[in-house]
């Protein structure tokens, strides 16, 4: 029976080959939204494609939208808190149409920014926050960081990681590692999401 990798499934362990910084300025930003439904997950994708590429003020604007817009719905189902997001941020955005088996699934192109973000009362990222598994992804992702909004650092609710130009189509199996606590913080485990990244040509 193969070993298992200890270090791979450790939330504190950050994959150090993510942190180069990329020497590529990035053509477009895309967000994805984490929030929990009555029911499960709803997640938002979103980008400035077809726009000017998003600011430190925009990106701080669908945030708050995104929060208020889910503590209002704090009792909602998935389908009703997805519909209500979809119409707090029209016009703030550019809706991703790709239809992934998994919802943290992300399909992007070029060199893109992909910026994390998490609403869930007690949960955050750890400081892992994306590991890729499987073939190595060594240069096709870089500038692993917490978001900085305004000067202010937004961990551990934020994160960005840039994508590299590829030359055809890929797939990079990768984990969101997520520290969520309970009962005022007493208690603590590790949530681990296992979605994959979608590259295309620019």
């Amino acid at each position: 029976m193969a070993v298992i990798d200890r270090d791979a499934f450790d939330g504190s362990i950050v994959q150090e080959e993510l942190l180069g910084k990329c020497g590529l300025t990035p053509t477009q930003t895309q967000i994805s939204l984490i929030a929990q439904a009555s029911d499960g997950f709803t997640v938002m994708n979103g980008s400035d494609v077809g726009r000017e590429m998003f600011d430190d003020a925009e990106i701080a604007q669908i945030f708050v939208i995104f929060a208020e817009t889910v503590n209002d719905f704090a009792n909602a189902d998935s389908s009703t808190l997805r519909t209500a997001l979809a119409a707090a941020l029209a016009g703030m955005w550019t809706p991703c149409s790709a239809e992934n088996p998994c919802p943290f699934d992300q399909s992007v192109h070029g060199r893109t920014r992909m910026i994390f973000n998490i609403h869930v009362p007690g949960w955050g990222f750890e400081n892992a926050r994306i590991k890729f598994k499987g073939s190595d992804p060594s240069g096709q992702f870089c500038g692993l960081d917490w978001l900085t909004l305004n000067g202010e650092n937004c961990k551990p609710y934020s994160f960005q990681i840039q994508t590299k130009p590829v030359e055809a189509p890929a797939v990079y199996e990768f984990a969101l590692f997520i520290n969520s606590s309970q009962d005022a913080g007493e208690q603590n485990t590790r949530v681990i999401i296992d979605p994959a990244i979608r590259l295309t040509p620019p």
